[in-house]
């Protein structure tokens, strides 16, 4: 399988990849007043002074945006400078660290919220991510990987319908939500909920799709990618072309006491 040069990539994503709006609210429910999500008790501390780690933030768009939004004590980190510098270039108060998923190197029990959007496919030892994530939550802190199922792969109506060579490839990456919860429970980590979320969009050119902003993009042949471009310019010469975002929210938590 081909790879992708992120540093490169970083530009593309900074310019296309913004903060999907279902996402970011699913995520917003665990600073709610009343408790984010219909599970555990959330403890003590949870809120806008709340220490909240993003894995694999990218150029920082879901980190930056909660920590404007809520004021928590924010940090970022991710494997590839190229896209730290594109997240430095951010105004919200973010900590950014290169780093990997699976050596985060910070002290035990910092954090009360350790998130990830679209990465866990990316991370070579799954199991090395969540026992950082078991060491470094604070007792009752949270843990939600978002990701695609194997319905949402083959359900993305631009995506996986103009190239349709990346459901493969995609279903080949994505580990399943049973695995995660298999991989969450192996160190300690209780599953307890999964939330599917949907946003609406369209769109009225390709320059993502040209640009390459997706990474399994990369990954089929020359000839696809052309040939699914072709496709998809064809159909938007006649307006633009809709869709519907999904993602599953899978949560988790570390056991008080």
């Amino acid at each position: 399988m081909k790879a992708v040069n992120y540093d490169r990539a970083a530009s593309e994503y900074a310019a296309h990849r913004q903060v999907h709006s279902g996402v970011f609210r699913e995520l917003c429910r665990w600073f709610g007043p009343v408790g984010p999500v219909p599970a555990p008790d959330r403890g003590d501390g949870v809120g806008p002074d709340s220490t909240v780690l993003e894995v694999g933030c990218g150029t920082g768009n879901y980190i930056g945006a909660l920590a404007a939004g809520q004021g928590c004590k924010a940090y970022g980190i991710d494997p590839s400078a190229g896209m730290l510098a594109r997240a430095h270039a951010r105004p919200e108060r973010v900590t950014w660290l290169l780093g990997r998923a699976e050596a985060l190197g910070f002290l035990n029990e910092t954090f009360d919220l350790i998130f990830s959007v679209d990465v866990i496919h990316h991370v070579a030892d799954k199991v090395a991510l969540y026992q950082e994530v078991a060491r470094l939550l604070r007792p009752g802190g949270r843990v939600c990987t978002v990701t695609d199922s194997a319905d949402i792969i083959q359900r993305r109506e631009i995506l996986s319908g103009y190239f349709p060579e990346t459901v493969e490839i995609e279903l080949s990456r994505y580990p399943s939500l049973a695995q995660l919860e298999t991989w969450m429970a192996e160190v300690g980590l209780a599953a307890f909920e999964v939330v599917t979320v949907e946003q609406a969009y369209e769109i009225a050119g390709a320059q993502p799709f040209r640009a390459k902003a997706y990474s399994s993009l990369y990954l089929i042949s020359d000839e696809a990618w052309r040939a699914g471009l072709a496709r998809l310019e064809h159909d938007l010469a006649k307006g633009p072309v809709r869709g519907v975002s999904r993602y599953a929210c899978l949560w988790g938590q570390k056991a008080v006491g």
